[in-house]
């Protein structure tokens, strides 16, 4: 009889095998949870509802919120984030 492997948490959490990428290439899971990185390789979760509310607050001449946000760093997106969260950002 063959001896059955389990993944722990951890290496489940490495697996690249979520439910696709966004436009630009951010991954996403299957609970349309966002992992936005930028140029410096940092970091940061984002939900689906927060990734519809920050791609609408985008007002610009083209068509592309998704590629604007990619310019933004990831801590100033963090700190947008909080700000909405605590209701001080429209």
């Amino acid at each position: 009889m063959s001896e059955v492997s389990k993944l722990n948490d951890e290496q489940l959490e490495s697996v690249s095998g979520g439910a696709g990428k966004t436009k630009w290439g951010y991954n996403y899971d299957d609970k349309g949870t966002v992992t936005f990185a930028d140029k410096t390789g940092a970091s940061i979760k984002i939900s689906a509802a927060d990734w519809k509310w920050l791609l609408g607050k985008y007002n610009g001449p083209i068509e592309d919120p998704e590629y604007y946000l990619s310019t933004v760093p990831v801590k100033d997106v963090s700190s947008i984030l909080d700000q909405h969260h605590a209701g001080t950002m429209k």
